[in-house]
């Protein structure tokens, strides 16, 4: 039998708002330094405390609530991209959202739970027995190699499964009527290079597993 390959993945953002978002900006130490007190505190034992390099930063952003009435005030707040820690080839950060009422929040991001399953005798992991199947949704509070797009309000992430970048996860999330929903989950789960004449086919494989 082939060597199945499970990846769980997951989350949903609870941040009640609609954004605007400026361009990025470096935050003040204090700032910076209370930010990535927050992420260290929630997730413990997941990020390094004093990491060697890594970029963080922090986006003021504003939102105007659903249930804000015709005078209600726009609220603002400021998005932050934690550097956590560093793998062999992959950064990974965590998102935190500070608001009006200066309270911390870690954002969570929906990703779809999913099985790749290789075809009986499948050494290489370059043949599938089946497409992708997708089993559920579960939450992560990190995302890997991510960026945050102004002018989208888009968090992009690109996860790969290995240094030489034949098989990956992307996933994409979007502040929409207040939360960062999940847009967009693609996997190419194929090790072409693994063989030494991989096709066209081969190298383009890619299953756009969400929506």
């Amino acid at each position: 039998m082939g060597k199945q390959l499970i990846a769980a993945v997951t989350g949903a953002v609870t941040l009640a708002m609609a954004t605007t978002a400026a361009p990025a900006q470096e935050p003040a130490n204090a700032e910076l330094d209370a930010a990535r007190a927050f992420v260290l505190s929630a997730l413990p034992g997941q990020c390094d405390a004093d990491p060697a390099f890594g970029d963080s930063m922090a986006y003021p952003v504003s939102w105007r609530p659903g249930w804000a009435e015709a005078d209600t005030p726009d609220s603002h707040g400021t998005l932050y991209k934690v550097f956590c820690f560093a793998g062999a080839y992959n950064l990974i950060d965590a998102y935190v959202f500070k608001g009006d009422d200066e309270t911390f929040s870690l954002i969570g991001f929906a990703e779809p739970v999913y099985t790749v399953e290789y075809a009986e005798g499948d050494e290489t992991q370059t043949e599938l027995k089946a497409p992708p199947a997708v089993t559920g949704f579960s939450a992560t509070l990190t995302l890997v190699n991510s960026e945050f797009d102004p002018k989208t309000n888009t968090i992009s992430s690109l996860s790969s499964w290995r240094g030489l970048g034949d098989a990956w996860a992307a996933g994409s999330w979007v502040f929409r009527e207040g939360q960062f929903v999940l847009s967009r989950y693609a996997i190419d789960p194929i090790y072409e290079a693994n063989l030494d004449n991989a096709t066209d086919a081969q190298r383009d494989t890619a299953f756009e597993i969400y929506p």
